[in-house]
């Protein structure tokens, strides 16, 4: 829908319809001529000067050429820009060992970022939400100007209604209503929006990553847990209460090891971080991020042991793949987590471990790896971020 196409609506909605139209497009598009903004909404040149004119003033978007004509050479084109370096968002990554955090400008450009070791308690977010509150007052103090909105990826079930963090096994939280938390300890005022990590990763890769140019992608990453994101048609599955692309819980292995989630056989427990590291003689390591990030290395260097451990996952790997391929048809699986690093040296296996599975040759299976790795989920948390703002945008 169109700027232009917005009926009935009374002309204080209308223009804050066009305001948001136009800065999704700079955001999503990046720099674009007064003249293509004009095209692609139907608006006409005078309401995109105008409507213009307010985001730069709201420091939202910066114009760069002259309005004069030049001598023998017409107008040069009026190019509208996202106002990255003041009109930005906070993403945040909350990870089992780890919480990422970082600013990332409208337009998507990520300005900077930092890891911190995750100092949680178990079963008690109290430690958490305190660390956040942190690591957020550090990354915004040094600028005069706060974030538009703030995104958090949680490796977790969030409730698409209210944002609440209705269970994440791995970190031991249930009914965790983040963003209130954080509102009340940070006293802001904008946008805080909260969702599951590998359902933005997917968010984040179709926007802006290897899924940019595919209406229908499947995205799967591998790491302490295993999520999954769905794209049909452009639009991010949620399901009836967002928690659609819970991929690592499909039961494929019946009978098969418990899942901390309470059920038996998950696909989590046949490919997750701990599955791998066993394949590698690793159980129950005392520092699982450490051991992990030791096999990954050995990874890049072609170590025989850590290749053939990458084999022997290839058909727990291909089972969950086949199904979601055939329930799903998409033009494209990406995968992310340590699965981009099995598909780069051991790509040649999976395949075959995939074909030998699946009976319908008219569902391709196009594996490619995500670009973003484990930033996806970071950036994903940014773009949730920038559709809050927009969307409360006056």
């Amino acid at each position: 829908m169109t700027a232009s196409t917005v009926q009935g609506r009374d002309p204080a909605s209308l223009r804050r319809h066009n305001l948001r139209t136009l800065l999704r497009h700079l955001h999503l598009q990046g720099a674009t001529s007064r003249v293509r903004l004009g095209e692609v909404t139907g608006l006409t040149r005078s309401t995109i000067a105008d409507l213009v004119g307010e985001l730069a003033e709201r420091g939202l978007a910066v114009e760069t050429g002259s309005s004069r004509p030049q001598s023998g050479r017409g107008r040069p084109p009026m190019i509208v820009s996202p106002r990255e370096e003041t009109a930005y968002v906070l993403a945040v990554s909350v990870d089992v060992d780890t919480i990422g955090i970082g600013r990332v400008g409208l337009g998507g450009t990520l300005l900077e970022e930092s890891e911190a070791r995750h100092e949680r308690g178990p079963g008690d977010p109290a430690a958490s939400v305190s660390q956040l509150v942190r690591l957020i007052h550090a990354e915004v103090e040094p600028f005069e100007h706060a974030p538009l909105a703030v995104g958090i990826a949680v490796p977790g079930l969030v409730r698409a209604e209210d944002g609440v963090v209705t269970r994440a096994p791995n970190l031991g939280w249930r009914e965790l209503n983040l963003a209130e938390r954080l509102r009340d300890e940070l006293r802001f005022t904008g946008p805080i929006v909260i969702g599951n990590e590998a359902r933005l990763a997917a968010l984040a890769e179709h926007r802006r990553g290897a899924g940019r140019d595919c209406a229908d992608l499947v995205y799967v990453s591998a790491g302490v847990g295993v999520g999954g994101g769905i794209v049909t048609h452009d639009r991010l599955l949620t399901g009836s209460t967002g928690y659609a692309g819970e991929v690592g819980h499909m039961i494929t292995n019946p009978g098969g090891r418990s899942c901390h989630c309470g059920g038996r056989g998950c696909w989590e427990t046949e490919i997750g971080a701990d599955a791998l590291l066993s394949q590698v003689g690793v159980v129950a390591p005392t520092n699982r991020h450490t051991a992990l990030e030791e096999l990954f290395a050995g990874a890049e260097r072609s170590d025989p042991e850590v290749l053939e451990a990458f084999r022997r996952m290839c058909p727990p790997v291909a089972v969950g793949l086949a199904n979601l391929v055939n329930v799903f048809d998409p033009r494209r699986v990406l995968l992310g987590g340590w699965l981009r690093l099995m598909l780069r040296h051991t790509g040649e296996e999976l395949r075959t471990a995939l074909d030998q599975l699946r009976g319908l040759p008219e569902l391709p299976a196009d594996l490619r790896t995500a670009r973003f790795g484990e930033q996806g989920r970071l950036l994903g948390a940014a773009e949730a971020a920038v559709s809050g703002f927009l969307a409360e945008l006056r």
